[in-house]
C-alpha cells in the first residue's frame, strides 16, 4: 500500500512538470515534449535570445539519488563529447530551485513513431533501406567514439528535411563504463533487455534490427481474424534482407559491427538501383 502511495505522490504532486509560461533561469516553459522514467523534457524560449530549446529536467523524486542529478551529468558529458549536426548539442546546464536542468538544441520534426502511427506512411523495401542506410551512419558515428546509445528506437529518430536525427542519450553509455548506476553488471535483468542494455555494439545492433522491421512493416496488411505470424511468415522480403535482419536480431551469427552491416546494405541497395533502373 505504501509503494502505490509513494508512486501515487511522486507522479501527481512531485513530478508534475512545470506549467506554460512558467520561467525557469532565462527560459521560458511553452510546453511538455515529454516525461521518462528519469526527466521531463520541455520546449523552452531563451528569453535573450529568443530561441527555441529543449529543456531536460531531472524529475524532483530522482534528486540527491544515483538516477537523478548524476544520470544527468553523465548524458550532458556525452553530448558535449560530439559534434554531429544531426545529433542534439548541449548548449548550457543550471540549477533552479533545487532541480537540475539541461539545456540542448531542438529539432523541429516528426519522429519516425509519428510518421509510422499517427501519418501513416507507407515506405516501400529499398526506401526502408536507404532510412536505415542514413540511422546506420549516425550510430557508427557514435561507435567511432566508443559509444552506445542503448536507445535506439522509432520514437528517438526526428525525420527533417530528408535526414534521420537521433536524440535521447539518457541511456548512452561509453564502453569501458558500468551499464547501471547501481550495479556493475546487468544480471538482474531479463535476457532480452540484457541484450539491450549491453555496453557494446551488438546493443545497437540489435535495436537496429528492430527499428528495420518497424519501417518494413509499414507496408503490411494483415488478413481479418489470422492468427499472429513471425515476421518471416507475415513479410516479403529478398533473402539478403531477410539474412540481415536474422543477423541483426542475433538469430543468426551476429555482424561484428556496425560497419560490417552497412557495407552489406550497400551491396543490396546497390543491386536494387540497378534493378530499378531497368538494368539487367
Amino acid at each position: 500500500m505504501w509503494i502505490r502511495m509513494k508512486s501515487w505522490w511522486n507522479e501527481t504532486i512531485i513530478d508534475r512538470p512545470y506549467r506554460r509560461g512558467h520561467m525557469a533561469g532565462q527560459y521560458q516553459i511553452t510546453e511538455v515534449l515529454g516525461m521518462g522514467s528519469y526527466g521531463i523534457a520541455y520546449l523552452a524560449t531563451h528569453i535573450p535570445t529568443s530561441k527555441q530549446v529543449v529543456l531536460k529536467q531531472v524529475k524532483p523524486s530522482l534528486r540527491h539519488t544515483p538516477k537523478g542529478e548524476a544520470m544527468q551529468a553523465y548524458e550532458k558529458k556525452v553530448l558535449t563529447s560530439l559534434s554531429h549536426p544531426q545529433i542534439p548539442r548541449c548548449l548550457d546546464s543550471f540549477t533552479y530551485r533545487q532541480d537540475s536542468f539541461m539545456v540542448m538544441t531542438y529539432i523541429k520534426g516528426p519522429t519516425l513513431e509519428d510518421m509510422l502511427f499517427d501519418q501513416n506512411i507507407v515506405a516501400d523495401e529499398y526506401t526502408c533501406a536507404q532510412w536505415m542506410r542514413q540511422i546506420g551512419e549516425l550510430v557508427a558515428y557514435l561507435h567511432d567514439r566508443h559509444l552506445i546509445h542503448r536507445d535506439v528506437r522509432i520514437p528517438n529518430v526526428i525525420w527533417k528535411e530528408d535526414k534521420p536525427y537521433l536524440i535521447d542519450f539518457g541511456l548512452a553509455r561509453f564502453i569501458g563504463d558500468k551499464p547501471t548506476y547501481t550495479a556493475d553488471t546487468l544480471d538482474a535483468y531479463p535476457s532480452e533487455k540484457q541484450l539491450k542494455r549491453e555496453v557494446a555494439p551488438s546493443s545497437d545492433l540489435y535495436a537496429l534490427g528492430h527499428f528495420f522491421l518497424f519501417l518494413l512493416y509499414t507496408g503490411y496488411e494483415p488478413e481479418l481474424d489470422a492468427p499472429e505470424k513471425s515476421w518471416e511468415e507475415e513479410l516479403t522480403m529478398p533473402p539478403i534482407i531477410r539474412v540481415m535482419i536474422r543477423r541483426l536480431l542475433q538469430m543468426d551469427v551476429p555482424y561484428d559491427s556496425v560497419q560490417e552491416w552497412l557495407n552489406e546494405l550497400d551491396t543490396y541497395l546497390s543491386q536494387a538501383q540497378e534493378k530499378r533502373a531497368g538494368n539487367p
